[in-house]
């Protein structure tokens, strides 16, 4: 069973491009890939714009080895209309903008299966990225 993620980055016209990504969304992975091989907003663009993903690896090119689909990514006029396109069994969900943010999708649900969240619940994932390797020194 997959961790799903969505992972997007935001556009200068504010529209968001979106992508799926099946296994190891949790940040300890998804979030440690991102932070360590896609922090600029050219890497993040060229791994989104590249579509589906099973698994996050260094590079795009690894990444594409292993996946199963070829499904491409999506573009919403906001992030509000991101955000309510999320399917029910997203578990997390990453942002670049000028850095990687990321939510968890279980604290932010509705009954209804979507989500209400704005871009301030959403934490910065360097922060996340830091606390991790301090707990493993």
């Amino acid at each position: 069973m997959g961790t799903r993620s969505n992972i997007a980055y935001k556009k200068s016209d504010g529209k968001i491009v979106s992508m799926y990504c099946h296994y190891d969304g949790y940040p300890q992975y998804n979030g440690v890939m991102l932070n360590e091989h896609y922090n600029t907003h050219a890497k993040a663009r060229g791994l989104v714009d590249n579509g589906y993903q099973s698994a996050l690896k260094e590079t795009v090119e690894k990444s594409n080895e292993g996946r199963v689909h070829e499904e491409p990514p999506k573009t919403y006029r906001s992030f509000h209309s991101f955000l309510m396109d999320i399917n029910f069994d997203i578990e997390w969900v990453y942002l670049y903008t000028d850095a990687w943010y990321y939510a968890e999708t279980s604290l932010i649900s509705l009954p209804n299966g979507k989500y209400n969240v704005e871009v301030e619940d959403f934490s910065l994932l360097s922060d996340l990225h830091y606390t991790i390797n301090v707990g493993e020194k």
